[in-house]
């Protein structure tokens, strides 16, 4: 998986492929990453008794409304045989918003349970990242999709439908792209002045 990873991203549409080594590195990392991220939510344990937190209930939108665009922008680069855009954007989807952002917001803190909600939603979100990653990284996904749910004898993520687009909100979009820009300048700003993390900033 990670070879095969590797070589598509460094296969841009109508040039040569140049061999590189550190692009299946880059593969291999995000193996490991794909594969703790399933650790990370295979661990936690759901309780009936948490609603669902605001942010979290955010988090599942922004993230459904992110997927479903994903889905139509992939589905234009296979239509245009640009493999290796296509696989650009999944990985971002994964590694930037996926593992980077929503599981950030969404996870519980430590020793505490998950609402049902949340996870529910966040199992679906992996189960459609997988079916988008499978003719890429077809050996970790068809694992990691038999460990996401009981499976009927003979069923196989290689035969599963695509996830298909749902609606997109797009002003829903921009409104989270500018919270996750004012997040990012206040972590900046905290790194650049060495400021910790506890104390509290007047925000203007």
């Amino acid at each position: 998986d990670a070879v095969r990873l590797g070589m598509l991203l460094c296969s841009s549409a109508g040039n040569d492929i140049l061999y590189d080594e550190s692009q299946i590195e880059q593969g291999r990392n995000f193996c490991g990453k794909i594969w703790n991220s399933w650790r990370l939510v295979s661990g936690w344990n759901v309780d009936a008794s948490v609603p669902q937190s605001e942010s979290s209930r955010l988090a599942v939108k922004w993230f459904d409304d992110l997927l479903s665009k994903t889905i139509e922008t992939v589905e234009d680069h296979y239509s245009k045989f640009r493999i290796s855009d296509a696989l650009m954007a999944i990985y971002k989807l994964f590694w930037d918003e996926f593992c980077a952002l929503y599981l950030e917001v969404v996870k519980p803190a430590y020793g505490c349970g998950i609402d049902k909600a949340t996870y529910e939603a966040t199992l679906g979100f992996f189960d459609a990242l997988l079916r988008m990653l499978h003719p890429f990284m077809p050996f970790i996904t068809e694992e990691l999709w038999q460990a996401l749910a009981p499976r009927e004898a003979g069923e196989r993520l290689m035969v599963a439908l695509m996830p298909k687009a749902g609606a997109v909100d797009e002003a829903f979009l921009q409104a989270f792209e500018a919270v996750k820009e004012i997040v990012g300048g206040v972590r900046t700003i905290r790194l650049q002045k060495n400021i910790p993390n506890k104390d509290a900033l007047d925000l203007q």
